[in-house]
């Protein structure tokens, strides 16, 4: 069993690089070493910056150990995803209103007309720190089952789903296609968090997430809550 969780896992990280090799290939055909090219890294430069505090750093870093102490892991996981879901959604939010700004602030020195063009791919790529988030939280639930697999495989899924939009949007001019891989990359999380649930079903680890809603207001956590946040806090200045 552990020999085929190896080589699963070995697979799926091979077919991640393979496919982000494909993205990269397809990716310079389409768009070339333009400024389209540079707009889209910039937007896209955010979400993967927070991704290694809220998603795959120090978040699993501080919650696996606090979740396997917790005396009731139904309530703690909800305690803390609600914590962290509403405040992702709420810095999602802030840049979908205030685009320019931000963007200016990654891209400072560029002119006021490339930032404004640049603003609307930072506001729809920002959404994807919000599912990428669900799935490293359900990745995490996964791993106390000892399963592995889904998230090893499920990492292509971004990579293809911006392929499938620049092969569909190829002869399209670079605005089209920069707008269209913005939305390849909401896509791809959403297909991430999908195939997450579909294997959080299958482990019966939703009855958990469920019960822990159920009976929020009546478990006390908020001690296991202070030793996440202790656990957290250092592993955010590690990352």
């Amino acid at each position: 069993m552990k020999l085929k969780s190896i080589f699963t896992n070995s697979f799926g990280i091979l077919f991640s690089r393979v496919t982000g090799l494909g993205r990269d290939v397809i990716m310079a055909s389409a768009l070339g070493a333009s400024i389209y090219t540079d707009m889209f890294f910039i937007a896209f430069k955010l979400p993967n910056l927070f991704r290694r505090i809220f998603a795959e750093g120090a978040f699993t870093q501080a919650f696996m150990p606090s979740f396997v102490a917790s005396k009731h892991k139904g309530v703690f996981a909800t305690a803390i995803f609600l914590r962290f879901i509403l405040f992702i959604f709420a810095m999602s939010l802030t840049v979908t209103l205030f685009p320019e700004i931000i963007t200016k602030l990654l891209a400072w020195g560029w002119s006021s007309e490339t930032i404004a063009t640049t603003a609307p791919f930072t506001a729809i790529n920002f959404w994807y720190l919000d599912f990428i988030f669900m799935v490293t939280f359900m990745a995490t639930l996964l791993q106390y089952r000892e399963h592995f697999a889904t998230t090893a495989m499920s990492t292509s899924l971004l990579n293809i789903s911006m392929i499938s939009v620049m092969l569909i949007y190829m002869n399209h001019e670079p605005k089209v296609i920069v707008y269209a891989l913005s939305f390849g990359v909401v896509f791809g999380g959403v297909l991430q968090v999908i195939t997450h649930l579909i294997a959080l079903k299958h482990f019966k680890m939703h009855k958990i997430l469920i019960g822990g809603w159920k009976y929020r207001a009546k478990k006390d956590v908020k001690e296991e809550e202070k030793s996440f946040t202790k656990l957290f806090i250092p592993s955010v200045w590690g990352n």
